[in-house]
């Protein structure tokens, strides 16, 4: 892989001071670079300002701060960049100005630095045409505020590099953004429909089918979102959404041209007035017809443009979830509402502009497929990789389904010894799907909680039963269903950014995919009460001490570098735990105040507790088959109790749980 490591960033405007932040909140040099001194000090201003509130919230420390900072340098001589690995440049939209700049760059930096755009209103290709070396020219398009923001587009123009692709991914990814790849189309992708999206809204109060308040109230009951499109225009300019929509209309068609309304609103220079109830042309408000176009509009493009190849699905509700911040995508939602439902809407909406409906998507009624987990082959190894980067809780059916389907494939592969579980972002897998669990609840379908946990144990005896070896890369949160996932497997790899814990018994459950017996095998069963009755959060290396990770390993730029790692001894950091083993080997859930960990065992749900405890005392006399139907024949009873419920729903809304022991 390249060494990516000293950054250039040309544009010391609100964009490009913003992404020079996000690679110096990342410990990486950043030269900053602009036409004057005085620019680059406003932007030295901006990053400094920025770094401050920070700092105030308490995010960074003072020593965080000043360390930060001394990364920096602010610079107007382009020949500070000869040493670069990666510019971005952040400019005014202009193609002419954006060619030359590139070509001046290849005078300066090194043949390797990679050259990046920021752009949102030009292709790749047309940037890149002219230079010397177009393959290493790239977009890299960052969405506001760029320091903060997860989602970043990866462009590849016509003839980018693939290997660069790769590399810049697997950069972005590591140091904390998400990236998804996209086409080298106009728009790109998130754009492409939530521009659209923000111009039918206009165009809804332009037709007297709702006042601003009215249509931005409909927008976010709809989307689950928080502000609808007259805000978020109003956040994030109102003439961005102007230009933007007249630039891809010179590219796509009229349907994407700016409502007249959205152009007399710039023109006055004001912000939409989000309180107005205003209804034009003696019109009312209509939730059918601001429902059925805001989807449509949304959703339809949405569809048509991965039917273009611009971007795939999962990539398309992935990126929409984390750049835009909607709970769930336009695909995800598609299926939510029904794709004939939503394809009757898009239809509509679609033969006004004498647009086809898209085959994508409602080419039949079946839901759109979304691949949350995902299988890849490096030489003799198997991946299996949870795609949910933005995601916690991600265990449902759908995921552990997936799960199964990926395992499976490669398990059956012959020319595959290894078998290596990971997750992308913050988390390896950080616990089930907990709004699954009250869906059951709510809907007085436990048995579907039954159905669910039985066949996620199946899975993880398929895995535990393999013939091949299997290895957990356990680069992050591994919580609950995680947890047992990963002890399912051979082995376990952990880094500096590892912390496992089973936090079930505070969320008046138990581990329920294997965690009470597998646990107690490994470990012992006191350490393994230990963990299950306080869920102590442990790090990489308490986890090694503790036996629960194998060895600790830096953390991994490109996950395909697990095939050459030397795997050693099973349990290898295993250290003796007896003062834990012997405070816990018995305890059955009871404890007076002069418990060590009377505090932290006082806000455990006492059903839970009990029950998880009685589970790891009798499963110790059982083989493990056995055990683990005992573990899921108690599941109807916790599920059942009120502290369940209340454990449960503590998760969703943020609230302490307050115990009853019913």
């Amino acid at each position: 892989m390249r060494k990516i490591e000293k950054i250039g960033v040309i544009g010391a405007g609100t964009m490009g001071s913003a992404i020079a932040q996000h690679f110096l909140m990342k410990g990486l040099p950043v030269t900053l670079l602009d036409q004057t001194e005085e620019s680059c000090a406003r932007g030295r201003e901006i990053i400094s300002g920025s770094l401050g509130e920070a700092q105030k919230r308490r995010i960074i420390s003072e020593e965080q701060f000043e360390q930060i900072m001394s990364n920096l340098t602010c610079s107007a001589d382009q020949a500070t960049l000869a040493d670069a690995d990666l510019v971005v440049e952040a400019v005014f939209e202009d193609l002419k100005v954006k060619q030359d700049l590139f070509t001046r760059l290849e005078q300066v930096i090194r043949p390797d630095c990679i050259l990046a755009s920021n752009t949102s209103s030009f292709l790749i290709g047309d940037i890149a045409e002219g230079a010397k070396h177009p393959e290493r020219i790239v977009g890299v398009h960052y969405f506001y505020h760029a320091a903060k923001n997860k989602l970043v587009e990866v462009i590849p123009g016509p003839q980018t590099e693939g290997s660069l692709i790769d590399d810049l991914v697997n950069f972005y990814a590591f140091h904390g953004k998400i990236p998804i790849i996209v086409k080298d189309a106009p728009g790109f992708a998130i754009n492409r429909f939530f521009v659209p999206w923000l111009n039918e809204g206009a165009r809804l109060l332009e037709e007297g089918f709702g006042s601003i308040k009215y249509i931005d109230e409909v927008a976010r009951a709809v989307f689950g979102i928080g502000m609808g499109p007259f805000a978020l225009m109003n956040a994030t300019g109102v003439p961005i959404a102007m230009h933007a929509a007249d630039g891809l209309a010179g590219k796509l068609g009229d349907f994407y041209k700016p409502s007249q309304i959205l152009c007399d609103q710039v023109a006055s220079g004001n912000l939409w007035d989000e309180g107005d109830t205003t209804i034009l042309n003696k019109g009312t408000n209509d939730e059918d017809v601001i429902t059925s176009r805001l989807i449509a509009a949304a959703l339809g493009v949405a569809a048509q443009m991965v039917g273009e190849s611009v971007v795939d699905a999962t990539s398309t509700d992935l990126g929409t979830r984390a750049g835009l911040r909607w709970p769930v995508g336009p695909f995800e939602l598609m299926n939510n509402i029904g794709v004939d439902k939503v394809a009757a809407m898009v239809k509509g909406l679609f033969s006004s502009w004498d647009m086809p409906l898209p085959d994508f998507a409602f080419n039949s009624n079946d839901p759109v497929t979304l691949d949350w987990v995902e299988s890849a082959v490096n030489g003799d190894s198997g991946f299996v990789i949870f795609n949910l980067p933005d995601r916690m809780n991600a265990l449902g059916e759908l995921v552990v389904s997936q799960l199964d389907h990926c395992f499976k494939g490669l398990d059956q592969n012959p020319d595959i010894n290894k078998i290596f579980f990971l997750g992308r972002g913050k988390a390896f897998v950080a616990g089930a799907d907990i709004k699954f669990f009250l869906d059951g609840l709510a809907a007085d379908d436990i048995g579907r909680i039954q159905k669910f946990t039985e066949f996620g144990q199946e899975v993880l005896n398929r895995i535990s039963a393999s013939d091949k070896t299997t290895i957990a890369f356990v680069d992050g949160l591994t919580l609950g269903g995680g947890l047992e996932l990963a002890l399912s497997c051979d082995y376990r790899i952990g880094t500096k950014n590892t912390v496992m814990a089973f936090p079930e018994t505070g969320i008046g459950i138990y581990p329920g995919l294997g965690g009470t017996q597998r646990s107690s095998r490994l470990i012992g069963k006191g350490l393994a009460k230990f963990l299950v009755a306080t869920g102590q959060f442990l790090n990489g290396a308490k986890a090694c001490e503790y036996g629960l990770v194998d060895q600790l390993i830096e953390p991994l730029f490109d996950p395909f570098d697990l095939s050459d790692i030397d795997l050693g001894t099973s349990q290898a950091g295993k250290q003796d735990q007896a003062d834990l083993e012997n405070l816990f080997a018995d305890f059955d859930g009871s404890f007076g105040p002069d418990h060590p960990y009377a505090k932290v065992l006082s806000r455990k749900a006492p059903i839970a507790l009990k029950t998880a405890m009685k589970l790891m005392d009798d499963g110790a006399a059982l083989s493990l088959e056995e055990g683990l139907k005992l573990e899921l024949a108690g599941l109807n009873e916790i599920f059942a109790t009120a502290d369940a419920e209340q454990g449960l729903n503590s998760v969703v809304k943020g609230f302490k749980p307050e115990f009853k022991g019913a």
